[in-house]
C-alpha cells in the first residue's frame, strides 16, 4: 500500500480518541475497563529507539492502569497477504521499546518492566491465519519448553471485524472499518454522517480533519474511476454533500463491477475445480492442505501447476 495511505491512516491513531475506541470497542477483556483513558498520551519521539523511530507504520501509547503505566505498541500491517514472522518481529520492536525505557531512565534499576499491550491492525486480504504466539514459530524440545520466550499478540483483522463494527455505532474505529470496507454507497454516506455528528464537538476539530483526509486521499480515491480528479473536501459535510451527489453514479458502478466480479469468480472457481479433479485422477485422493492450497490459490498459480501436472511424476512436483 502507499505511503498515501499509510500517512492518512498514521494520522487517524495519532489521537486518543481512535485508541480509547479501538481498546473499548475491539479489545474485549477485563483489564480494559481499569484504564485510566484521561492519562493516555502518545509518546514523542525521544521515547522511542532509534531502530523502533525510522518504523513509520508504528505508535507506542502509554495510558495508567491501576496507577502504573502500561504501553500500547501499535502496529499498522497493510499489505496483500500476511507477515508468517509477525510474532517474531514483535517481540523484537517490544524488546527495542523496553532498551529505550531503560536508556532514558523511565524504568529505574530495580524496576519491573511495564506491561506491554502488542496490536496489530490488518486491513489486507486475505484474512489473518498467521501465528500469534512466538512459540508456534519454535521447534518443541522436551525439557527446554521452559526457556523458550512466548511473546504473544492482538490482531485487529478489519475483513472480519464488519459484523463486529456494525453494533457499535458510536464507535470511531468502528467507521472507519464500515468505510474501508466494500460498503454501497448508502452505507458510506450514512457512516460519514453519523461520524460527522459524533465528531461535531470543538475538541474533536483535528481528528474531523484527520477523517477528511483518509476519506480523500484513501476511500474516496478507491472509488473513483482511473483518469477521474480526486475531490478535495475541507470538512466532513463536504465529504457527505459530495457522496449526495455521485450516489446514482456510483451506484451503477458497484452494480457493474459486481457482475463482473461474479463472472470472474465462477470462472476461476470452475478452473480450480477441474485441476483438483485432473490431480486426484493422477494422484489419488488430495490431503485437505492441497485443497485448501488450490481454493486460495491465484489465477496464474493455476496455470503454472496446470502445466506442471502434464510431466509431474508425484504431486509434490506440481507444487515445488
Amino acid at each position: 500500500m502507499d505511503n498515501t495511505h499509510d500517512g492518512a491512516y498514521k494520522k487517524l491513531f495519532s489521537h486518543p480518541q481512535m485508541i480509547r475506541d479501538l481498546l473499548t470497542g475491539f479489545v474485549a477483556q477485563s483489564w480494559v475497563a481499569e484504564l485510566d483513558f484521561s492519562t493516555l498520551a502518545k509518546l514523542n519521539g525521544h521515547y522511542v529507539s532509534d531502530d523502533l523511530r525510522h518504523r513509520q507504520d508504528d505508535l507506542v501509547w502509554r495510558v495508567r492502569h491501576r496507577g502504573e503505566w502500561l504501553y500500547i505498541y501499535l502496529l499498522l500491517e497493510f499489505q496483500s497477504s500476511n507477515d508468517h514472522w509477525m510474532a517474531l518481529r514483535m517481540m523484537v520492536y517490544v524488546g527495542l521499546l523496553y532498551q529505550d525505557l531503560i536508556k532514558s531512565r523511565e524504568i529505574k534499576r530495580r524496576d519491573r518492566l511495564p506491561p506491554v499491550f502488542p496490536l496489530v491492525i490488518y486491513n489486507g486480504m486475505p484474512s489473518w491465519t498467521a501465528p500469534q504466539r512466538l512459540s508456534e514459530l519454535i521447534s518443541p524440545l522436551p525439557g527446554l519448553k521452559i526457556f523458550q520466550p512466548e511473546q504473544r499478540y492482538f490482531v485487529l483483522d478489519e475483513g472480519r471485524s464488519s459484523a463486529r463494527a456494525r453494533k457499535l455505532p458510536d464507535n470511531s474505529v468502528a467507521s472507519l472499518i464500515e468505510l474501508e470496507g466494500n460498503s454501497s454507497p448508502e452505507t458510506m454516506q450514512e457512516a460519514v454522517r453519523r461520524l460527522r455528528e459524533r465528531l461535531a464537538g470543538p475538541e474533536h476539530a483535528s481528528l474531523r480533519r484527520a477523517f477528511t483526509v483518509w476519506l480523500n486521499k484513501v476511500i474516496i480515491h478507491k472509488r473513483l474511476a482511473k483518469g477521474q480528479p480526486i475531490p478535495e473536501n475541507e470538512t466532513l459535510e463536504e465529504v457527505e454533500s459530495m457522496l449526495a451527489e455521485r450516489m446514482e453514479q456510483w451506484k451503477r458502478e458497484w452494480e457493474r463491477k459486481g457482475r463482473a466480479e461474479g463472472r470472474a469468480e465462477g470462472k476461476q472457481e470452475g478452473r480450480t475445480a477441474v485441476l483438483a479433479r485432473q490431480l486426484t485422477l493422477k494422484f489419488g485422493t488430495l490431503p485437505e492442505p492441497t485443497r485448501r492450497r488450490l481454493s486460495e490459490a491465484s489465477s496464474d498459480e493455476l496455470d503454472l501447476w496446470a502445466e506442471r501436472i502434464l510431466f509431474a511424476e508425484n504431486i509434490g512436483d506440481v507444487f515445488r
